[in-house]
């Protein structure tokens, strides 16, 4: 008889993770700061003009303004107060629309051919988040840094319950291990193995037994039929490390923290890949592509999203 496993490991995760925690009322400090002084003075004001206005007029004053108050204070656009939304749209109204490359930070004059408008553009220096990537791959995001580690996926739900528990187990260990915050970026993009086909083809005259080209060749002729009857796709995984400070004041333990985050993954099957500088630079370069965007196969090992992605430490080991 077989019975139904049921897994060990649980797990709650709030909707809101960033929600602050209530005080008074089920309200939070913010929310607190914002009603007080408002329903004070307004009871101040009602005190103050009670003998020499009438009750409708008082309510007709006072009911406006305790109204944005609290839609100030009560409501919210994707997880942010009304109050940070309406601050953000103020500043980005008033920032420039037209960001041109100016490495320098001086903006060049406009050539002689460009046309003349009575009202030109507002022009301001294009900034992007990542400043500098040193050789061992850490980015520098200006008062913060970061380190990427490429992974491959698990086939989870061919484990057993009991498996998928030990699994989820050791990857929530992996993130309370860290103390800033992570980002997991899973892309999905079409791929090409056309190149490999190719590689493959060019290098079966140089193996030593006629048997083993015939197989080459015939490999080759399947990735051509592969390529030609199914819609290939390439599952890319980064796992961005962050820490607070510049690239050369925690770079070095960052880059630590990083490794043992990827042996942390190691352990429950991931194979995974601290990322030095040129490599972080290409992953950086193929997350800005579209996701229609083509992935071609290239055959090299230490490519970790167009090749095999390799175990730093089984290498090592």
């Amino acid at each position: 008889m077989s019975s139904v496993e049921e897994a060990a490991w649980r797990g709650r995760i709030p909707a809101d993770i960033d929600r602050p925690e209530p005080l008074v009322f089920g309200l939070t400090a913010r929310q607190c700061l914002l009603l007080a002084p408002a329903l004070a003075g307004a009871w101040a004001a009602y005190l103050l003009l009670r003998d020499h206005l009438p009750w409708w007029a008082l309510v007709a004053i006072l009911v406006p303004v305790l109204g944005v108050v609290i839609a100030l204070a009560l409501g919210e656009k994707g997880g942010q107060g009304l109050e940070k939304v309406a601050a953000q749209a103020a500043r980005w109204a008033a920032l420039p629309k037209h960001l041109v490359p100016a490495p320098s930070g001086q903006i060049p004059a406009l050539p002689r051919w460009a046309p003349r408008l009575r009202r030109p553009p507002r022009l301001a220096p294009l900034r992007l988040p990542a400043s500098a990537i040193t050789p061992e791959g850490v980015i520098d995001l200006g008062g913060r840094c970061a380190v990427v580690i490429a992974c491959t996926t698990i086939p989870a739900q061919l484990s057993s319950t009991h498996e998928r528990g030990q699994i989820l187990a050791a990857f929530a260990g992996a993130l309370d291990a860290l103390t800033d915050p992570v980002q997991i970026l899973v892309q999905r993009r079409t791929a090409d193995l056309g190149p490999l086909a190719e590689m493959i083809r060019s290098h079966a005259e140089h193996l030593p037994h006629p048997a083993l080209t015939d197989a080459a060749h015939g490999h080759a002729d399947f990735l051509h039929e592969m390529a030609a009857t199914h819609e290939l796709s390439h599952q890319q995984v980064l796992v961005v490390v962050t820490a607070t400070g510049s690239a050369r004041r925690s770079g070095a333990a960052l880059v630590r923290t990083a490794r043992d985050t990827a042996g942390r993954l190691c352990a429950i099957g991931v194979r995974t890949q601290v990322l030095d500088g040129q490599a972080a630079e290409q992953a950086l370069r193929a997350s800005m592509h579209s996701p229609e965007a083509p992935l071609t196969y290239a055959p090299d090992p230490g490519d970790p999203w167009t090749g095999p992605v390799e175990n730093e430490h089984e290498q090592e080991q």
